[in-house]
C-alpha cells in the first residue's frame, strides 16, 4: 500500500489498534485468535509475522509489541479497517479489493497492485494503471459463460455499457429512476477515466512537453479509489447475481429498489 506516513503517525495508529483489540475481545486467547486471522502462511509453514508473548509459556500475547513488529504497513492497515478505525487517503474497500483479486483476477490484481504502488511515485501512470484494472475486471467478468458477446478488446467505456446491460443497470427510459442514475453514473466515471488516461498523461499518443500531465497524486489517489469503489460494486454484484444465483434469469427481481 503506498500510503506515506510518518513513524509518530504509525505508532500512533499501533496504540489505537492495541486498545481497540482489547477493548473488544478482552482475553488473551480471543485477542490471540483474531490477530492470528491476519496471518499469512506459506507452502512452507511460514507466517508473515510472529505473534509474541509475555510469559514463557506462551498464553499470553503481548499484543503491542506484536503489532510493532510486523514488517507490512498493509497488514496493520487491514487490522485498522476492519475493526473500524479511520485511515486518511485509504477507503475501507481497498483491502476487501485487493483480497478478491488476488485469489480470482490475477492479472487485474497485478495491475491494481502497480497502480497502487505508483500513486506517489508516478502518479500518471498508477492513473493508466487503474484504468487498465478497471478494464480487466470487467473482461474477466465478461468471460464467465453467462456474460453474452463482450468484445475483449473495446475500450473501457464500451465495456462498461456492456456489462451495465448485463446487470440491467443501463440507463434507459423503462428502468427505474434510481437505477437509471446508479448505471449513469458509473458510465461517467468509465468514460472520464479513459479520457483522463488518454489525455493527461504521459504515455498517452502524441504528447508534447508542452501539453498538461497529472503529475500530482492527489489525482491518482481520487481514481484508484473510484476505481476501487467501481470495481467493488462490479465484482460483489457479479459474484452474488451469477455465481452463485441458480436463478440469473432473476436479476431484475433482486435489484433493492
Amino acid at each position: 500500500m503506498n500510503i506515506k506516513v510518518s513513524p509518530k503517525f504509525m505508532i500512533n495508529l499501533i496504540k489505537k489498534i492495541d486498545k481497540t483489540i482489547w477493548n473488544e475481545f478482552k482475553s488473551y486467547k480471543e485477542v490471540e485468535a483474531y490477530i492470528s486471522r491476519f496471518r499469512e502462511i506459506d507452502g512452507y509453514g511460514y507466517a508473515d509475522f510472529n505473534i509474541f508473548y509475555k510469559d514463557t509459556e506462551n498464553t499470553q500475547i503481548d499484543l503491542y509489541d506484536t503489532l510493532v513488529k510486523i514488517d507490512s504497513d498493509e497488514t496493520r492497515f487491514k487490522i485498522a479497517v476492519d475493526i473500524g478505525l479511520v485511515i486518511p487517503d485509504l477507503i475501507f474497500a481497498i483491502p476487501e479489493i485487493k483480497g478478491i483479486l488476488s485469489s480470482d483476477y490475477e492479472a487485474a490484481h497485478i495491475t491494481f497492485e502497480n497502480a497502487l504502488k505508483k500513486v506517489a511515485s508516478e502518479p500518471n501512470v498508477s492513473i493508466c494503471c487503474a484504468n487498465s484494472a478497471l478494464e480487466s475486471i470487467i473482461k474477466h467478468i465478461c468471460e464467465h459463460s453467462s456474460i453474452k458477446d463482450c468484445k475483449p478488446k473495446e475500450t473501457l467505456y464500451k465495456l462498461t455499457q456492456h456489462i451495465l446491460k448485463e446487470f440491467k443497470f443501463y440507463p434507459q427510459k423503462n428502468l427505474d429512476d434510481n437505477i437509471k442514475n446508479i448505471g449513469s453514473s458509473l458510465l461517467n466515471i468509465a468514460q472520464n477515466i479513459e479520457a483522463i488516461r488518454s489525455n493527461y498523461s504521459d504515455t498517452s499518443h502524441g504528447k508534447t512537453s508542452e501539453d498538461y500531465i497529472i503529475d500530482d497524486e492527489l489525482y491518482a489517489k481520487f481514481l484508484v479509489n473510484t476505481v476501487t469503489t467501481v470495481g467493488l460494486f462490479l465484482l460483489n454484484f457479479f459474484d452474488k447475481k451469477y455465481k452463485h444465483n441458480a436463478n440469473i434469469g432473476s436479476l431484475d427481481d433482486d435489484v433493492p429498489f
